[in-house]
């Protein structure tokens, strides 16, 4: 999730409901079935009939059951005080089958296996007291013992404390998230912080023409590869079997844009974890069923890997031809040289930009190196400050604002986005293309002033350019007065060139001085330059733009 904006004192602090969870549930079916009636499953549609029958009461434990993990709970274990008769709720919502109880008063009898039991509801004093048997290897750990039970079903209720509870569908409430966020990694959370005010987002249009998903298949594609993210997080990496069967299971090419490039993501991270386990030809078949870098250089590598110097060529060329970013065209420039040395070309090494080094003696035993070098500059009457790429990105993200937040078809699908789904889409750059120029012709014209009116209007508000945490305004007043127009122009199309990849690698401090500026990389002992840091310096040297590299004890 997103960080604070600012700390919040006690008397700042805004007060939920006790119900709040609730309201915010009660949000998703509304969104559910206000843009997508026509994609939820007759049972989903039943659920949500019936949740609406249950009195609060009943309503707010079963979002609690929900909102917590796993589909196996205890009774003893729920205590909220917004729901004074916890046993009344769990009575009406077995009664009416949105869970089972061990001890139910119809005819719904709960399964449940010992080994079930022991995992998601027993301490391991109470796994030792219940099955006796165990108490001979009492020394073991829990997980230990857990795999001495018998894979038989428990059925001993009546010796328990507590009673068992398991929700019957609890996959409704994954449904109903993605439905709203188009995402599997958002969750009721994200309407408390900004609730809290700990998340503000920017204001822009919805509508139903703008869904995110137009059929059915396209949600249960994303649940399907939630679930092989989780068994690949919960299982041994190392077994070349099992990220076989992980692959395997990952759903078909989709035409929805947005879901086949997490499809090929994962595709690529499962097919790496193949290569590293030097299992090659089966990484390359998987690299080959995915469109996003890096697979077409790992293909490379794994061919450079296999002396297939004709098949590696093929790959260096496509990627030449056609990249799909810029760094995945620096990749094949240099696998390019490689693949030439290999077959006996001499091929001289390409020469580096040029950029002015500064060489310092300086007492790091108090402090970080980025912190003393700071202190140094501010010492021979420099306003310094330690940004990195807070600096030239917050510049960048307040400047194209409202390109960001434009009103572009399918960028936006709900009130809590923090940047458009297509933000780091190849064609992001061209839906847009009037007002980018629009705004080139205003920085070339009158430069950043209104700059300080966007800081103070959107302060606080989320945006993938501007940590407001480490941008303060004199950022922008010492640009103002300090960086030409014309460079800051030049610097914002190096960004726009290629939005994910030039969003990092900028120097660590930022100097001004009257009506100079100075850019610094700082560099502790035994540190060196980073390739992104090396694309920043090229452009640096190309736009004659003012900054050397502080190298500190070295």
């Amino acid at each position: 999730m997103y960080q604070a904006t600012y700390p919040l004192t006690i008397e700042t602090t805004p007060q939920l409901s006790p119900t709040y969870y609730l309201d915010n549930f009660n949000r998703l079916i509304e969104h559910a079935q206000t843009l997508y009636p026509d994609l939820l499953s007759d049972d989903e549609c039943r659920w949500l009939s019936e949740y609406k029958r249950l009195s609060v009461a009943s309503q707010c434990l079963m979002v609690r059951l929900l909102s917590r993990k796993g589909c196996w709970f205890r009774s003893d274990k729920l205590t909220y005080v917004e729901i004074p008769n916890i046993d009344t709720a769990l009575q009406e919502l077995n009664s009416s089958r949105f869970i089972t109880l061990s001890h139910p008063t119809d005819q719904h009898d709960l399964e449940i296996t010992q080994l079930e039991l022991g995992l998601h509801l027993l301490t391991k004093p109470e796994l030792l007291n219940l099955f006796p048997s165990l108490k001979s290897n009492k020394a073991a750990k829990k997980d230990q013992l857990l795999t001495l039970l018998e894979p038989q079903a428990f059925d001993q209720f009546q010796s328990l404390t507590f009673d068992c509870i398991y929700v019957v569908e609890s996959q409704v409430i994954d449904v109903l998230l993605l439905l709203f966020f188009a995402n599997t990694y958002q969750d009721l959370s994200q309407f408390v912080l900004s609730d809290l005010g700990l998340n503000t987002f920017e204001s822009y249009p919805l509508s139903k023409q703008r869904r995110f998903f137009t059929a059915r298949e396209q949600i249960n594609q994303l649940l399907q590869m939630r679930e092989v993210q989780h068994q690949y997080y919960a299982g041994d990496r190392k077994d070349p079997e099992f990220i076989e069967h992980l692959l395997h299971s990952i759903p078909e090419e989709s035409e929805h844009r947005s879901i086949a490039r997490k499809r090929s993501r994962l595709i690529n991270d499962l097919a790496r974890d193949l290569e590293r386990l030097n299992q090659n030809d089966q990484a390359a078949f998987w690299f080959k069923q995915s469109v996003l870098p890096p697979s077409r250089e790992r293909l490379a590598r794994i061919y450079d890997k296999q002396d297939e110097l004709d098949l590696m060529c093929d790959i260096v060329t496509q990627i030449q031809e056609n990249p799909s970013d810029v760094s995945e065209l620096e990749v094949a420039v240099k696998l390019e040289q490689r693949r030439l040395r290999k077959q006996g070309h001499k091929v001289p090494r390409p020469s580096k930009p040029s950029c002015t080094q500064i060489k310092l003696e300086l007492d790091l035993s108090q402090t970080r190196v980025e912190l003393a070098v700071k202190q140094h500059f501010e010492n021979q009457g420099w306003n310094v400050y330690f940004s990195e790429n807070s600096f030239l990105c917050g510049l960048f993200g307040l400047a194209f604002w409202d390109v960001i937040f434009s009103d572009v078809e399918g960028a936006f699908i709900n009130r809590y986005q923090h940047r458009p789904l297509d933000l780091y889409h190849s064609d992001f750059v061209d839906k847009r293309a009037e007002q980018i120029e629009a705004m080139f012709q205003t920085l070339s014209e009158h430069g950043l002033s209104h700059l300080l009116d966007t800081y103070d209007n959107k302060q606080g508000i989320a945006n993938p350019f501007v940590h407001w945490n480490h941008f303060p305004k004199a950022l922008i007043e010492h640009s103002m007065s300090s960086i030409p127009n014309t460079l800051l122009v030049d610097l914002f199309q190096v960004i726009l060139s290629d939005l994910k990849l030039f969003r990092t690698g900028m120097p660590d401090l930022i100097a001004f001085k009257n009506d100079e500026f100075h850019w610094i990389e700082v560099k502790g002992p035994g540190d060196k330059l980073q390739d992104n840091q090396w694309r920043w310096i090229k452009e640096f040297e190309r736009l004659s733009v003012p900054f050397s590299v502080c190298y500190v004890n070295q």
